[in-house]
């Protein structure tokens, strides 16, 4: 892969990332956004959003060509961006684009710019294929024909929920839906959930890759707490797209659900 450019928001995937990266055989620079600490190293920088076309401008004349990206950033307000001169032309369309609402615009809006920018933007499944879990039941559990029906009626409402750019995971209940995540986040819909659930523990989680979506950011991601929330909440299984959801600490997850009869399917 030669020369990387890492852009790294918060949360626990690009630690996980890296661990990967420090020893391989490739250069990279880390630019953090958010709260994430990763600037114990020559080869990473904390930045704000506003300095960001200047410092991969630079990094472009050292021979820095491809970027990737990964972990949440949270949506800045305009008047927090602080842009420089670089930045400071494409705040007119960026903000536009902001008040659009809606995560998959505005990753789309950044990818094209980066583009425009002659920069490679890489699919982190194709960077990092042992990250994800494939089509069909991962697990030694036993899926139902009702919890399919769960999962075939998830799918459905989250695709047509695609064009809204709502989320992209849904939990439902022998047939009823309990709730949709919207900007609350998959962990937070699962405890929100929790008072609408009924006493048999039947409950399933439908996370997908939204319709149309780019597949080189913000793909689903399920981490181990996410497992322990839901087996905790009676939920008794995740529905997932396969090859496109990111699994932090693969086989600690998979050792979790075969010991706690909780499933893992591919869509």
């Amino acid at each position: 892969m030669n020369k990387v450019i890492f852009i790294f928001g918060d949360g626990d995937l690009p630690k996980f990332i890296l661990k990967k990266i420090e020893n391989s055989n490739f250069e990279f620079k880390v630019l953090a956004i958010g709260k994430n600490n990763f600037c114990k190293s020559s080869n990473s920088k904390s930045i704000r959003l506003g300095k960001i076309i200047t410092e991969l401008k630079s990094l472009k004349k050292k021979g820095f060509t491809k970027i990737l990206m990964a972990g949440s950033i949270n949506r800045p307000r305009v008047t927090d961006i602080k842009p420089d001169f670089n930045s400071l032309k494409l705040l007119p369309k960026f903000a536009k684009i902001l008040f659009q609402g809606g995560d998959n615009k505005l990753l789309k809006f950044v990818i094209s710019e980066l583009e425009n920018l002659n920069f490679m933007i890489l699919y982190i499944h194709k960077t990092f294929p042992d990250l994800f879990l494939g089509f069909g039941n991962q697990t030694n559990v036993k899926i139902s024909n009702n919890f399919l029906k769960d999962i075939h009626k998830g799918s459905l409402i989250l695709n047509a929920n695609s064009k809204f750019d709502i989320g992209q995971s849904i939990l439902i209940q022998e047939g009823n839906v309990i709730g949709i995540e919207a900007a609350q986040g998959t962990d937070n819909l699962i405890k929100q959930s929790l008072p609408y659930m009924q006493k048999v523990k039947r409950g399933v989680l439908i996370k997908l890759i939204k319709v149309k979506q780019d597949l080189r950011a913000d793909l689903p991601t399920i981490g181990l707490q996410t497992l322990k929330n839901c087996f905790k909440s009676g939920v008794v299984g995740i529905a997932y797209s396969a090859n496109k959801t990111i699994f932090l600490d693969k086989q600690k997850i998979l050792s979790f659900c075969n010991k706690n009869h909780f499933f893992l399917y591919g869509l």
